[in-house]
């Protein structure tokens, strides 16, 4: 009887170090990963990245952290900057639209994207007729945005965790019963 009484135990312990370990892996659940990007834009009166790709279209993911190494490359004087409030190609700097700073050599402009995805249009504000792009924010994986919600992956932990439980209540049970007999005896 204590032979079999240790085996339930044994067993009953084995099944709910699995239930317990195996939750994780049991339902995937997205993780966030922002992308670093880097994007090279080359200014001429007449466009950006006028000798290669004209006026490109920027491509990012809402929570992306972008990196926008600017220049010059006729040596005239440019600003770069991103309507985030669609108002037109006068910026709101500071304020609502992301800008970088003037410049006649280069400059760096470091932001995290973190409006709203859709398509925008970037500028050189000092050449907004010429100097024009799309950027476009698609929505990330996670966060930012409104993701269906898929209740039986929610529910499923927490059903395992009362399951696991549960058996761990019967094995006690089981086990009070068995002691209660053999006192008996």
């Amino acid at each position: 009887m204590l032979n079999r009484r240790f085996s339930i135990v044994v067993f009953s312990t084995l099944l709910l170090a699995t239930v317990i370990l195996g939750l994780p892996n049991l339902f995937s659940i997205p993780r966030v990963a922002a992308v670093n990007r880097t994007i090279i834009l080359v200014g001429y009166v007449n466009a950006w990245n006028f000798t290669s790709t004209p006026n490109p279209t920027i491509t990012v993911s809402q929570g992306d952290s972008v990196t926008l190494q600017l220049s010059s490359g006729d040596a005239v004087l440019h600003r770069w900057f991103v309507d985030v409030d669609k108002n037109g190609p006068t910026p709101d700097c500071p304020g609502a639209d992301i800008c970088s700073n003037a410049f006649s050599t280069s400059s760096v402009l470091t932001f995290t994207v973190n409006f709203s995805p859709g398509t925008y249009i970037y500028y050189c504000s000092v050449h907004p007729t010429t100097m024009l792009g799309q950027f476009v924010v698609n929505p990330s994986a996670v966060g930012g945005t409104t993701l269906p919600t898929n209740t039986p992956a929610l529910v499923a932990p927490y059903l395992a965790l009362i399951s696991a439980f549960a058996i761990l209540v019967a094995v006690a049970a089981f086990i009070t019963r068995a002691r209660r007999k053999d006192q008996k005896k």
